[in-house]
């Protein structure tokens, strides 16, 4: 089945990516950080008001993965200087994994970088977070770095910074 990206643009869009972000997180984040520290996570980069300010002023841009129209998980991205393209989103709902999603958002992201004259995609993933480490290794990344980053209320972000050249 086709999967189609829809760039993010109305409330609604914008209600569909907070709604299914919230247990991918959890899936996700709770094992490594613990459920509190996965809300407030949820809360500062994937709440409403989060992806609102993210696309008005941060210069992000959300696109939904829909697949029969049913949305299955999204990107964001953000252009850099430097002629890279941050990948700061890539997330596909669990009950969709195993289907062949990251190819396509990978294939998708790739397009988006060429048509922005952009020749590398860059990311920040979670040291312990092996799962997604090895699906981005798989698809040609390569850490460049590490970067520990405080998010308040004691919280840090323990990242590897991947890149891959396009």
């Amino acid at each position: 089945m086709e999967v189609v990206f829809k760039r993010v643009e109305t409330p609604e869009e914008i209600e569909t990516v907070a709604r299914i972000a919230a247990p991918i997180w959890h899936a996700t984040y709770d094992a490594i950080n613990g459920a509190d520290a996965t809300d407030y996570m949820i809360e500062q980069f994937q709440s409403v008001p989060a992806i609102r300010r993210q696309l008005d002023r941060e210069g992000h841009a959300y696109y939904l993965m829909l697949r029969g129209g049913e949305a299955v998980g999204f990107v964001g991205l953000v252009p850099h200087k430097e002629g890279k393209m941050f990948l700061s989103k890539l997330y596909v709902s669990q009950a969709h994994r195993g289907a062949g999603l990251p190819r396509a958002a990978f294939d998708f992201v790739e397009a988006r970088c060429k048509a922005e004259g952009l020749d590398k995609i860059y990311l920040t993933v979670n040291k312990r977070n092996t799962h997604a480490i090895e699906v981005y290794r798989h698809f040609g990344f390569y850490e460049i770095d590490s970067v520990v980053t405080d998010i308040g209320r004691g919280y840090v972000m323990d990242d590897y910074i991947l890149q891959k050249d396009v």
